[in-house]
């Protein structure tokens, strides 16, 4: 009975391990529920890059979360939760941040840098790419974004529609491997 028992627990861990987890080491399924829209957006806490969209994931994150949208904010690096706690704190992202350092979102997300975003819906991916077009180059911006392209996908997700561009590349840090 003890060897199942342990069998049970080192199976736990290493899904643990394997899948996105909370700041507390709880692993979390942000598929899981009947939202009718999840959204990922992947960031790091040294990324100048994404921490310069902190304010537009926010306002994206309070336009949507009353219309039913899941936002999390997925750190893909191995970045401790002490550090990622500050970084919510300092740019107040408002979402529920968790870690993917094995990166089983990243690769379901088809992700390779932060700040970019994924959309899905019933679990089924309609959208990745950039927030918006403002980011032109690595140290090239634009005033303003004049193309919205994640707050697009979320629409047409919600609308139970497919969006006009499933996928808008993203300029920003690399995602380590």
């Amino acid at each position: 009975m003890r060897s199942v028992v342990a069998a049970f627990a080192l199976l736990a861990a290493s899904c643990t391990r394997s899948s996105a987890t909370d700041l507390d080491g709880n692993a979390v399924d942000p598929f899981t529920g009947d939202a009718p829209a999840t959204v990922l957006v992947f960031v790091a806490t040294t990324c100048p890059v994404s921490n310069r969209y902190a304010p537009e994931i926010r306002r994206i994150h309070d336009d949507f979360a009353a219309r039913g949208v899941r936002l999390y904010l997925v750190y893909p690096d191995k970045e401790e939760p002490s550090a990622i706690r500050d970084h919510l704190k300092e740019h107040a992202f408002g979402a529920q941040a968790l870690r993917d350092p094995a990166h089983v979102l990243v690769k379901r997300a088809s992700v390779s840098v932060t700040p970019e975003a994924a959309v899905f819906r019933g679990g089924t991916e309609v959208y990745h790419g950039r927030i918006d077009d403002r980011q032109v180059d690595l140290g090239v911006a634009r005033a303003e974004a004049s193309r919205h392209d994640l707050r697009d996908a979320i629409e047409a997700a919600l609308s139970g529609k497919q969006p006009d561009e499933t996928y808008a590349p993203a300029v920003g840090c690399s995602i380590t491997q």
